[in-house]
């Protein structure tokens, strides 16, 4: 190991927080330190020429996309015009699942903001046991859980021999 030789310290590689060596190419967050920087950049008349270049190149992608977008907004207008053409009844059962769906969505939003607020406001645990009956409550198992078991699972006094 005497005789191994090591290449002189420039600079180039450092130690980290972490005990490991990083080059200086990775502490450079910006370009700012690159001189020809200008050179890796294209202006306004090569952004245009290579936007003509990648169209050409995927015209029949972009043919496809643009005929699935008709295709969808057909399907969207010729469904929209069969309810324009249908009876009362199914104008109204079409309302009528458009505001349940609504409420379902605002109910699942109050739910989740009620439990928003509960783990906010929770006090932490003291014991295992107690982090162990919140866990439960908050997961919504508690209707399946023995807690007389619990209680003795976590019974410091019982020693398991």
């Amino acid at each position: 190991a005497a005789d191994e030789q090591r290449e002189p310290d420039n600079g180039a590689n450092k130690v980290g927080a972490d005990g490991l060596e990083t080059s200086a190419s990775d502490d450079s967050e910006n370009w700012s330190d690159i001189d020809d920087v200008d050179g890796y950049l294209h202006n306004e008349e090569e952004k245009h020429y290579k936007k003509i270049i990648w169209e050409e190149m995927n015209r029949e992608y972009l043919e496809e996309q643009a005929a699935k977008d008709a295709a969808a907004a057909a399907a969207k207008k010729a469904y929209e015009a069969n309810f324009q053409n249908c009876s009362e009844d199914l104008k109204a059962a079409k309302d009528l699942a458009e505001a349940a769906a609504a409420a379902v969505a605002k109910s699942r939003k109050e739910r989740q903001q009620k439990r928003a607020a509960e783990a906010k406001n929770a006090t932490p645990a003291q014991t295992a046991a107690e982090a162990t009956r919140q866990m439960l409550n908050k997961k919504r198992l508690s209707s399946k859980i023995n807690y007389d078991v619990l209680d003795k699972l976590f019974d410091e006094s019982v020693c398991f021999y």
